[in-house]
């Protein structure tokens, strides 16, 4: 197992380093998300071992106790999961980034969070996208983003620092990565999560920053 996260990982990165050549893009720039939600510790365990401190989860239920023994001031979590305004809260205190804000609800959690200055350092917050304007899937419609993002910094001085969305599964994905791009530029967004294990070297062509792999590295979850 450790061999195979290892190699997973140096692959990937290699994966990484090629496109950016190609296209002409620091791979500083790529922050890779390793997505640790339904692995067990073990396998967190062993990429932590590689030097590797970014990673995403989707449940406070499952990732406090998987974390809570492992986790140093130098890793980086982000919440990726649906943004319940119940639990903002527990979310804020335990997430370096929280990445699906897209209700009103949650933005004033949020906002009351940052007010309490109920942790040392608050998270970065990024708006979810529906990028494929999916009934299935939550996020703002790509033309209700930039009244969102405005409602966010003025009605609650909310400091966004990025956008991400989970296009339509489809061999067709640069025309939803171009319009994230194409958003996220008019709207001053600089920090773009997009792409994942299927379509993660098309989503660094259209400018994503932020991508989240997980069966690459840790193959099939547990659930």
């Amino acid at each position: 197992m450790e061999l195979d996260i290892i190699n997973n990982f140096k692959y990937l990165n290699l994966n990484i380093l090629n496109i950016c050549k190609k296209i002409n893009r620091n791979p500083s720039e790529i922050n890779l998300v390793a997505v640790s939600k339904g692995q067990d510790a073990k396998k967190v365990k062993e990429l932590l071992k590689t030097g590797h401190k970014s990673f995403g989860e989707n449940r406070m239920k499952e990732a406090a106790p998987k974390w809570d023994k492992i986790l140093s001031n130098d890793i980086t979590l982000h919440y990726i999961g649906a943004l319940q305004s119940k639990k903002v809260k527990e979310i804020y205190s335990n997430f370096d980034v929280i990445e699906t804000l897209d209700t009103e609800s949650s933005a004033e959690k949020i906002a009351s969070c940052n007010k309490k200055k109920i942790k040392k350092k608050a998270p970065k917050i990024y708006i979810q996208i529906n990028i494929g304007q999916e009934a299935q899937k939550r996020g703002l419609m790509p033309s209700e983003f930039e009244c969102f993002l405005k409602m966010c910094r003025e009605r609650y001085q909310l400091k966004i620092s990025g956008a991400m969305c989970l296009p339509p599964k489809t061999n067709k994905s640069s025309k939803y990565f171009n319009l994230m791009k194409e958003i996220c530029l008019k709207c001053d967004i600089h920090d773009i999560s997009m792409g994942m294990s299927d379509d993660y070297l098309r989503a660094i062509e259209y400018g994503s920053t932020n991508i989240r792999i997980g069966s690459l590295i840790f193959g099939k979850r547990k659930s």
